[in-house]
């Protein structure tokens, strides 16, 4: 593992740690208001936490069933790097699985620790049994070959409001996921986790019978 790897492999735990929550909290606090994705993008699998930086890729609805963007595919695949997260802006579609199991694994191949999927997902029964979380809108069995083709990767994307850069962080859990801009990944990493001691000892105290107000004027947070 090179030292660069080695570095995000470390922030990539310390988010781990950590809740959608205390990081759209930090967020918010910096003035970024629009980093939580849609409420409809949710994980699919039994895995259901993830983090890494953003691998980004947007396709488009086929116009024709003689569509085959089996090369694009290919291309993106091999080009995905270690500690990403594929991050994918479907251009509207509906009709098909966007990924799914083969994809999954040949991501995970490369070090891709998920995927988040403004569209379909497939073949969970397989995706489950790897353990590898997949984050999208839907599910739906139907191949997207011919009706969905891949355009771009590695450049912006936009998922609902908020707009997906190469290289930003991501992070997923049961309540859904949060974009952190590139260049705030540890400022925001920082924040995030002074917000989770405050509220661990928040809750601690709450627990013992402290009155709210006393503990809030204590920690200020909740």
């Amino acid at each position: 593992m090179s030292a660069l790897a080695g570095e995000i492999a470390d922030v990539c735990r310390r988010y781990l740690r950590l809740y959608t929550g205390a990081i759209a909290d930090a967020l918010d606090k910096a003035g970024h208001r629009n980093q939580v994705l849609p409420y409809y993008i949710t994980p699919f699998t039994a895995a259901n936490r993830v983090a890494g930086q953003a691998f980004t890729g947007q396709g488009y609805p086929a116009a024709s069933a003689a569509n085959d963007d089996t090369h694009m595919r290919l291309a993106m695949l091999d080009s995905i790097t270690e500690g990403t997260v594929s991050v994918w802006a479907c251009g509207g579609s509906i009709d098909c699985a966007h990924w799914g199991e083969i994809m999954s694994t040949a991501a995970r191949e490369r070090g891709c620790t998920g995927a988040v999927v403004d569209g379909g997902v497939r073949d969970i029964d397989f995706i489950n049994a790897m353990g590898y979380p997949v984050f999208a809108r839907f599910k739906c069995s139907a191949s997207s070959i011919g009706r969905w083709d891949i355009r771009e990767y590695q450049v912006p994307v936009r998922v609902g409001g908020t707009v997906v850069h190469p290289g930003d962080f991501v992070f997923g859990d049961t309540d859904g996921v949060v974009i952190v801009p590139k260049e705030l990944t540890l400022e925001i990493l920082t924040a995030a986790e002074e917000t989770f001691n405050r509220e661990r000892g928040m809750r601690e105290e709450l627990r013992s019978g402290v009155p709210i107000k006393d503990a809030y004027a204590k920690y200020g947070a909740f």
